[in-house]
């Protein structure tokens, strides 16, 4: 795209072998027009600006948030669909894991928001806190971005294009893909925090199982109770107690209540029996409940891995 704009745009000298070009979308680029010692080209934009920031007219402004639904899974080759997309990431904060060609590590990323200057949309990505990423991150480098949400996994590629007051600057993914796999990612609970669910299992009465892992759809536990009691593709009545919020005391976790059908038999931990279950039947505010119960397991994740990282 730039090399399209430098063959339009006329040229600027502000220092040694550095060019500032006229952007008409109201942002400017500071470009390396140095040389290499062996003769090759080594030019490239090392730094965006507004032209508010530079003291001129326009500036790069947020793209108004609209109220959707996570995710959009159909009709992604929308640009609009795709704006929106990206904002429901901003929005919920959902980690994003960034991979740059050369770098064997990957990084979780959190967009902070999709912005718009006259016709050109542009995201914005808070820097990941381990600062190695600045090793391969150069300008016009392809990055593939891949994340899960409850309606599966999802990657796109996105061009980098530099820096924007302390974030990253993307050009807006051309089309985002669901990848093949599980049609629903699910979290675990947090190992200090267990969540017991109490199952009613056709035939065979209530018990009370661990949870294993779970998203809006369904989930897993392991419970003692031996394999041939249970019938797959039964339907179970469960009950459980979820934070939503970190910090929360259990005597202010959200009850849920909801019916699943049995999908799953296998070995647990310690010898117990593992059931993974689809809901067939849950109020839409339970779900919610499971729903935000997922991204703040996402977050907590996301932040554990980075601490590590640093």
């Amino acid at each position: 795209m730039f090399s399209f704009l430098i063959k339009r745009k006329e040229k600027e000298e502000v220092g040694k072998n550095q060019v500032k070009i006229k952007i008409s979308n109201g942002l400017s680029a500071y470009y390396d027009d140095s040389k290499s010692k062996n003769g090759k080209d080594t030019k490239g934009i090392y730094k965006i600006k507004s032209d508010e920031e530079i003291g001129e007219v326009g500036k790069m402004s947020t793209f108004e948030q609209k109220e959707v639904t996570l995710f959009y899974v159909e009709e992604l080759h929308k640009e609009a669909v795709r704006v929106k997309h990206i904002q429901e990431l901003a929005k919920h904060e959902l980690p994003v894991k960034m991979m740059i060609p050369g770098d064997e590590r990957s990084y979780f990323v959190l967009f902070e928001k999709v912005a718009v200057s006259k016709n050109e949309y542009v995201c914005l990505v808070r820097e990941p806190d381990n600062p190695k990423y600045k090793e391969a991150l150069k300008p016009q480098v392809k990055v593939k971005f891949e994340y899960s949400d409850t309606n599966g996994k999802f990657s796109f590629e996105s061009y980098f294009k530099g820096m924007f007051k302390g974030s990253l600057v993307f050009s807006l993914p051309e089309k985002i893909d669901r990848v093949s796999g599980r049609s629903a990612h699910r979290v675990k609970p947090d190992p200090a925090e267990p969540i017991e669910v109490v199952i009613e299992i056709p035939n065979f009465g209530t018990h009370k199982g661990m949870l294993v892992d779970i998203n809006e759809y369904g989930l897993g536990l392991d419970v003692q109770v031996p394999k041939d009691k249970i019938q797959k593709m039964s339907i179970a009545s469960l009950a459980f107690r979820l934070p939503t919020k970190e910090g929360a005391k259990k005597h202010e976790w959200a009850l849920v209540s909801a019916k699943g059908e049995i999908r799953f038999i296998g070995d647990g931990e310690g010898g117990k029996t593992r059931i993974g279950l689809q809901f067939t039947q849950i109020l839409d505010d339970d779900r919610k409940i499971v729903r935000d119960y997922w991204l703040m397991r996402q977050r907590q994740e996301l932040k554990r891995k980075l601490e590590y990282e640093s």
